[in-house]
Formats: structure tokens, sequence, C-alpha cells
């Protein structure tokens, strides 16, 4: 079977998806994943690899630098950048989070999504990442999937 057809078929909406828990876990077939591997952008090295869908990682990550997915060497955010400027030791996002904990979205966050804002206020984003990619509750490892149930 043609893996876009496969991929259409079983999965429309799929824009990201990783190895080890989406493609094992659903039995994806050997030429859907190579399919992917060959024509998807592949994010990171998570749970087997991560992979995204070119037009939606273009629309999502690319062009949106306040989400990054893991993506190594991001556009920082315009805000970073200027807070950079005034502050040469915030190169970590400490100080983007900082200012963010005081805005009305942070305060209408659930408690998953304030912690790993502190932690990314008090230690830096790859602390934070690290703690996302961690389940809240037994601290097992997280697929790219799973965490985003808990910080979408």
């Amino acid at each position: 079977m043609n893996p876009q057809t496969w991929l259409k078929n079983k999965w429309p909406n799929m824009k990201v998806c990783d190895v080890n828990w989406t493609m094992e876990r659903y039995d994806y077939p050997q030429n859907v994943r190579q399919w992917i591997f060959e024509n998807w952008i592949k994010m990171n090295d998570n749970n087997g690899g991560t992979y995204s869908e070119p037009e939606y990682f273009n629309q999502k990550y690319k062009n949106n630098s306040t989400s990054t997915g893991g993506i190594e060497n991001p556009e920082e955010p315009e805000e970073s950048k200027e807070s950079e400027k005034s502050d040469k030791s915030d190169n970590d996002g400490r100080g983007y989070a900082k200012v963010y904990q005081k805005t009305a979205f942070a305060k209408g966050m659930d408690d998953n999504n304030k912690k790993a804002l502190n932690v990314m206020a008090t230690e830096g984003f790859d602390a934070a990442v690290k703690h996302m990619f961690k389940h809240p509750e037994n601290g097992r490892q997280l697929s790219y999937g799973e965490m985003r149930m808990f910080y979408g």
C-alpha cells in the first residue's frame, strides 16, 4: 500500500509522530516508516526519533518562535532577544519565563504547566524540557504524544 494513502486513511490528522510510541504501538508498516523517515523532518532523537510533517513543521516551529518542540537551535523569540540585550546572562529562557509567569495566560494554566513554567524560570529551558518528558506522578519517560497530553 502507498505510505501516504495509509497515513491519510489511518491517521488523517497526524502531523507529528515518534518511533517508539506511535510507530511501534500502532504497528506502522515498514514502508510507511521509511517514507516518514525520508520525507518528514526529524525534530529530535526522543523516543527513537520524533518526526514532523514538513508543512506543519514550517507553520508551527519555524514561524512560531515561542515553541520549539525540542528542535535544536531554534530561533529565539523576539522577547528573548530583547531581554538578552539587557541581561546577557539570560540565554536559557529564564528571564522570558519569569516575565511570562506574571501574565494572565500563566495564571490560567493547569498545575502541570505552571510547574513546567516554574522549572523554566528557575532552571532554564533544558531543565523544563527534561521535566516535561517525565510523567508528573511516577517519573517515567513520556513519548512526545504523552507529553503533549500533559503540556498541550
